[in-house]
């Protein structure tokens, strides 16, 4: 597993073409945390990848525009060094239409 620390100015899209660059690779992504950082963000990204995929993601992410750096940390040894969320997930529950709102929406 290698953790990925990367900066990038919050602008529109920019943390769905970083997540992007994994995901259309096929990658698992056991944990994620996006927190802001003085004026920019980071994201924390934890992935099973090899060397050569290190690069590869590297590149991309440094191609994005809003990136400001990229840092690839050291292979951990066992997942479990960092922490996982251990919360529940809420069940999804059931949006409440009005007749006024599908009134309006018929009618449009």
């Amino acid at each position: 597993m290698n953790v990925f620390h990367i900066r990038y100015r919050n602008t529109q899209g920019t943390l769905m073409r970083i997540l992007n660059a994994a995901s259309r690779r096929g990658l698992d992504i056991p944990y994620v945390q996006a927190e802001p950082v003085e004026h920019t963000h980071q994201i924390t990204l934890l992935l099973e990848v090899s060397s050569k995929q290190v690069g590869q993601l590297c590149r991309d992410w440094n191609a994005i525009v809003d990136v400001i750096q990229v840092r690839a940390g050291a292979p951990l040894k066992e997942a479990t060094q960092v922490p996982l969320w251990t919360g529940t997930p809420y069940p999804p529950a059931m949006a409440h239409i009005s007749d006024d709102t599908r009134a309006s929406a018929a009618s449009a």
